[in-house]
């Protein structure tokens, strides 16, 4: 297999360095919207392993627990050597006094892990939720480093169905460990940058191997080329015999009702229009001057191509693509490298109460029903200073 990387490698490398600590719990500001502040329920998290499949999935789940007298949220995360603290609690008590809640899937980014937004995730919880997220072998930093390219293409055929292993589990969750609290008949998804391709992958766009030839051809786009030349291998891997210009079965599932992507990776993969398969509601967040995933080239062209509705777009101005990511962790400022996990305008706090706003009615109303959220979405509502909002709420 071919591969042009020579610009892909130094930004993974770059990638490597945010998760070598999991920063600290946030809190939000005192300023933060409604559905920005932490929801009503205490958040229970597990560690767990899907082991059905050709390959196991580390897991983690966030879901509403019980919190009993005297107890702290506050947990470790641990991935290999690595470790920070959250606001929630270890293998606690599920509160099934408002059960079953709709199930959220998460997907990490390129040289990430499932713990790379945990404030994000934990606050999906304390509104109601059961979130899950898993390790995409392949594309973590640690397999990165073992497997290079090879492991990015793997994880490029593979994450959709890794998604849906997930809602699979979900289900078995729900019949024993976790019995009775997960909905995953009403089941969203959310992601960032390459887990941004997977969740519009799940929700219904598909693959264009003629649009990725002509990017790579055209332009030598690292990552067009990448999956350009292994496009063979792809197919291969997904069990399907398509000719190198043909457009891929969509890999999306019944059970997934809503799609959240952030900062997406999409419009050399897709094609154009892009968002054409997309029927389900749809909330896009983006920064305006993203250089990883340019919008102009990714979410802009996706958001105008969905047809369904509710659809909104929530454009950070001047933002970049590690705005949605957690805070910087100490060891990584004393290494250098806080322009990997902040922002050379925005204020990571007032950014990350506004995300986890919008995301939170977004996933309230699409997968509640609830009418609070939907009129927090109204644009005449939406008055953020810096923020460029569009939405299509009614059929």
């Amino acid at each position: 297999m071919k591969t042009r990387l020579k610009s892909l490698f130094p930004l993974v490398i770059l990638l490597l360095s945010v998760l070598l600590s999991i920063p600290p719990a946030a809190a939000e500001r005192p300023d933060a919207p409604p559905y920005g502040k932490r929801g009503p329920f205490a958040v229970g998290t597990r560690d767990l392993t899907i082991t059905d499949g050709d390959y196991p999935l580390d897991v983690t789940i966030w879901y509403p627990a019980l919190k009993e007298p005297g107890v702290v949220e506050e947990v470790t995360y641990r991935w290999l050597t690595l470790e920070g603290t959250g606001r929630a609690i270890l293998n606690g008590e599920p509160d099934r006094s408002q059960a079953p809640y709709p199930l959220i899937v998460f997907s990490h980014g390129l040289s990430g892990l499932r713990y790379q937004l945990v404030a994000y995730t934990e606050h999906l919880a304390s509104w109601g939720f059961v979130v899950m997220a898993a390790d995409h072998p392949g594309s973590t930093f640690r397999d990165m480093l073992l497997s290079g390219p090879e492991g990015i293409v793997n994880s490029f055929a593979n994450r959709p169905f890794e998604i849906v292993r997930q809602i699979d589990f979900a289900q078995y969750l729900n019949q024993d460990l976790l019995k009775g609290m997960i909905d995953t008949d009403t089941t969203g998804v959310t992601g960032h940058s390459f887990g941004g391709y997977t969740t519009l992958a799940v929700g219904g766009a598909r693959l264009d191997l003629g649009t990725l030839a002509k990017t790579c051809e055209q332009t030598q786009n690292d990552r067009a080329c990448l999956f350009a030349n292994a496009a063979g291998d792809i197919a291969a891997k997904r069990g399907i015999d398509l000719p190198y210009d043909g457009i891929f079965p969509p890999t999306t599932d019944p059970r997934i009702k809503a799609i959240a992507p952030l900062a997406p990776l999409s419009q050399e993969i897709f094609g154009e229009p892009a968002g054409a398969d997309i029927r389900l509601p749809m909330m896009l967040m983006v920064g305006s001057q993203d250089q990883s995933t340019p919008p102009e080239q990714n979410a802009y062209p996706i958001y105008e191509s969905v047809s369904s509705t509710p659809k909104a777009m929530v454009v950070f101005e001047n933002a970049g693509h590690y705005i949605f990511v957690d805070k910087c962790p100490p060891l990584l400022i004393q290494m250098g490298r806080f322009e990997l996990c902040s922002d050379r305008v925005w204020d990571m706090d007032r950014a990350h109460d506004l995300i986890n706003h919008f995301a939170t009615a977004f996933f309230m109303y699409t997968l509640k029903g609830d009418q609070t959220a939907l009129e927090a979405l109204d644009p005449a509502e939406v008055k953020f200073t810096g923020l460029a909002y569009q939405a299509s709420l009614k059929p």
